[in-house]
């Protein structure tokens, strides 16, 4: 199938596999508070990402050792697991001494979470030339996105099948559906046969439709600047040393380990961190806690669409500019003032009920009453900055990490801070922290990690 050969096919491909994958995943995650009975849907989400951060030390040696196309294969029955944990525990009639099965499936779910990410980050760096990160990676966030479109939908039907919009009508349509859990299976399922049309990158032509191992027509050679064509020439390189091997498993955990120690890692960590400690709060907490299940189901819309947007703007602008280093400058001044002003408009929100120990001062918002405004321009701000710093994160490791084995190695970092975030913040939801009180850190952890991220930009190279 050479109509599969070229990088944006396969980035399309990639995407598509993610598509299927997360329009199951993100539902759950996003409901995960109320689908499940008591804490047993922060329990399960805090084992997940807990076991997420632990695999990440071991993930790049998978990838680097297996590959990552069987790498993200066993990283989607991952996804699997808790889906089919899900529908067991549902099937048996939610009795709370099954409650282990759910968290397991959880559990699992963190490890093929670890898998699927390591190796989806190595490969789509390998598919690009150097001088189309941005590019590519938008287009894999934009239909990654999709995912959580459709599981809005699917939620705004499931949960709009009660007439009723008061609290205990909430709780009774919470409850997990077999059926439900039955469609979330296959589509994981439809992900996972997915994963066997990606190719390796060396098997791929690039999108513009030059080999990935071939040298470039003279005369665009020419057209290039000295830093450009050096850009060019660490791509073919990144191709034929992608696949190099380390000396052993424990090796690659070990150098995986090392970035901690490294000045480069420890600057990005906060900003890294932030990319998941920010989401446990602004659709589990805040969206739960403002909408009715419906409403939410449309916000979750709102949010993800805004991803797309900005994934697409962020990309393209990244690859354009001139000089990299002007690039990242401009994106995080973008990011700096969308996050602080989503923020300021959250803390306005939170404020009027902040300690007040009162369930009933918070009313909960439907979709066509006029209070859903303000709610609506916070979620969609939160999704337009997190797209902003996952494109800018990935378009980062990508022009700071050359060979394959170092991209996967970066990912893995990357992902095992992220899900530590992600962990830290779902082990905060519920009674733990005051809701106002888990916003004001999670907009600490935003303002830490962009100063500290200034620190590390790309050198000053012209593009």
């Amino acid at each position: 199938m050479d109509y599969l050969n070229s990088s944006l096919s396969q980035v399309i491909v990639m995407g598509l596999v993610f598509l299927f994958i997360f329009s199951a995943y993100i539902t759950i995650q996003a409901f995960a508070g109320v689908m499940y009975p008591t804490r047993l849907g922060s329990e399960t989400e805090a084992s997940l990402y807990l076991s997420f951060t632990f695999f990440c030390f071991l993930s790049p040696a998978v990838t680097n050792k297996v590959g990552p196309k069987m790498t993200m294969f066993f990283g989607c029955l991952g996804y699997g697991c808790l889906v089919a944990a899900s529908l067991f525990y549902f099937e048996s009639g939610s009795d709370t001494k099954l409650n282990w099965v759910v968290v397991l499936g959880g559990v699992m779910n963190g490890v093929g979470a670890a898998l699927l990410w390591t190796a989806q980050g190595r490969l789509i760096m390998q598919y690009s030339d150097g001088t189309d990160n941005g590019f590519l990676f938008s287009i894999f966030w934009a239909l990654f996105n999709l995912s959580a479109l459709v599981g809005g939908l699917l939620t705004f039907f499931y949960f709009g099948s009660s007439d009723s919009d008061d609290d205990d009508s909430d709780s009774d349509e919470a409850k997990g559906s077999s059926t439900l859990y039955i469609v979330f299976l296959c589509f994981i399922l439809a992900g996972t046969v997915g994963t066997q049309l990606l190719k390796n990158p060396e098997e791929v032509k690039k999108w513009r439709g030059s080999k990935t191992n071939l040298p470039l027509l003279a005369e665009e050679t020419q057209q290039m600047s000295p830093t450009r064509k050096r850009s060019r020439s660490r791509s073919r390189s990144k191709s034929r040393q992608g696949d190099e091997e380390s000396s052993d498993w424990f090796q690659e955990m070990k150098e995986t380990i090392a970035l901690f120690k490294t000045r480069r890692m420890v600057l990005l960590f906060f900003l890294f961190l932030y990319t998941g400690y920010n989401q446990p709060y602004q659709l589990t907490v805040f969206g739960n806690r403002f909408f009715t299940l419906q409403t939410n189901g449309l916000e979750i819309i709102v949010f993800y669409l805004s991803e797309i947007i900005g994934g697409l703007y962020v990309g393209s602008m990244l690859d354009r500019s001139s000089s990299q280093r002007s690039a990242a400058k401009r994106c995080l001044l973008l990011f700096a003032v969308v996050t602080s002003l989503s923020f300021l408009l959250c803390y306005f929100q939170e404020r009027p009920c902040a300690f007040s120990g009162d369930d009933k001062c918070v009313k909960k918002i439907n979709y066509y009453d006029k209070e859903a405004a303000v709610p609506t321009i916070i979620y969609a701000l939160w999704g337009f900055s997190d797209s902003q710093i996952q494109t800018y994160s990935y378009w980062l490791m990508g022009s700071l990490f050359e060979t394959g084995v170092e991209q996967a190695r970066a990912v893995g970092f990357y992902k095992m801070v992220q899900s530590l975030g992600w962990s830290i913040g779902f082990f905060l939801t519920g009674d733990i922290m005051e809701p106002i009180v888990q916003m004001l850190c999670t907009a600490a952890c935003f303002a830490v990690g962009l100063a500290l991220s200034l620190k590390e930009l790309p050198k000053e190279s012209i593009m």
